[in-house]
């Protein structure tokens, strides 16, 4: 172990118990308690869901704004969003997301994302004209509809009424007027996803994620014949078929709304991250790369951030060691270039720094 003298450290979040940051703070505490010769460099990571705000605001800085919204649930929200010159970074999560909700009071098919819309409109009265919404951790299933009618789109129903908020309302979808949303033609959208589903089907949003937002086998297939309809009446109206699109069902089919409403090109999250804060050659630099997440599992290398970073070190010949709260214990990560993997969490019990901090000691 000690030909490692140069070591990055790029952990993501611990979802609901420490950021990235305060992850990689005890990452690097851990190595320098017993390689105090080591150089460590910290690079807190994200792909698009939570904690992506933070990581970008720690490594190339910018201007941090706040503005009351409407949440996932209808609850009042203060929601961030990042400004970087002529760039506004919109973090989903921060205003429509499924981790503030505790689990008995999920409502998979009323939750909406009207207050990321709103958050978004906050930006473009601003004068911005470059928009990247980063759109993991979500609470709703509603194909971005909320968003878009925050924006000015209606979505109506046979009667010509409009919809209420929420993925199960889809199901009564028969048109929509998107006249509204012309204003924003000049605009650049793009969309920051953390997975590579497609909207529909056994792969799509509903499938693969509501069960996590408190939706019922029963729920799940409404949810997806919801969404069926919507993209059905959004591509017609549209021109734009993106259903399929890799990434088009993430954060319930919102990267879908924003490509086929507003023309949003759809980007793995962690790629357009990586190059912000130039991980690449912050990887090249070292020796060795830990990283770490709540929870590793089969999801963890469909797009989101190790999986992602294990790709990056297998490219340039870098051992990776992830340190999550808990992982998935079936599963050879070594077939995933993942070098060597040790929980934080032994029995299920909340992880601390001091935890992290001793666990990482003892790997060396």
């Amino acid at each position: 172990m000690s030909c490692y003298s140069k070591i990055l450290v790029a952990p993501s979040a611990y979802k609901g118990t420490l950021t990235a940051d305060e992850v990689a703070h005890a990452i690097a505490a851990g190595i320098a308690s017993v390689r105090p010769d080591a150089q460590i460099i910290c690079a807190p990571i994200a792909d698009g869901g939570d904690g992506t705000l933070a990581a970008i605001h720690a490594a190339v800085g910018g201007k941090v704004e706040t503005v009351a919204v409407t949440g996932a649930l209808g609850d009042a929200v203060e929601a961030n969003w990042l400004q970087l010159d002529d760039l506004a970074v919109v973090e989903l999560a921060s205003a429509s997301g499924i981790a503030a909700i505790a689990a008995e009071k999920l409502r998979a098919l009323d939750a909406h994302t009207i207050g990321t819309g709103q958050v978004i409109l906050r930006c473009l009265e601003q004068g911005l004209d470059d928009i990247v919404v980063c759109v993991g951790g979500s609470a709703s299933t509603d194909g971005g509809a909320g968003l878009l009618c925050a924006l000015g789109a209606k979505f109506l129903d046979g009667a010509g009424m409009p919809l209420a908020l929420g993925g199960g309302a889809l199901l009564q979808i028969e048109s929509c007027d998107l006249d509204e949303l012309a204003r924003w033609r000049k605009v650049q959208f793009r969309v920051a996803t953390d997975v590579t589903s497609p909207l529909l089907g056994v792969h799509g949003a509903a499938a693969i994620f509501a069960p996590q937002k408190g939706a019922s086998v029963t729920e799940v297939a409404l949810l997806d014949a919801g969404l069926t309809k919507y993209a059905d009446v959004l591509e017609r109206a549209t021109g734009r078929c993106a259903r399929s699109v890799a990434g088009s069902g993430a954060a319930g089919g919102t990267a879908f709304g924003l490509a086929c409403a507003l023309g949003a090109e759809i980007l793995p999250g962690f790629t357009w991250l990586s190059s912000l804060m130039q991980l690449e050659a912050k990887v090249l630099a070292c020796d060795l790369i830990i990283t770490a997440e709540g929870c590793l599992d089969h999801q963890s290398v469909t797009g989101k951030a190790t999986g992602e970073l294990a790709k990056l070190c297998q490219r340039h010949g870098k051992p990776l060691w992830v340190v999550p709260a808990r992982s998935q214990p079936e599963l050879d990560w070594g077939c995933h270039k993942i070098d060597r993997v040790v929980e934080t969490s032994k029995h299920g019990e909340r992880v601390t720094a001091a935890t992290v901090c001793a666990v990482v000691a003892a790997m060396f």
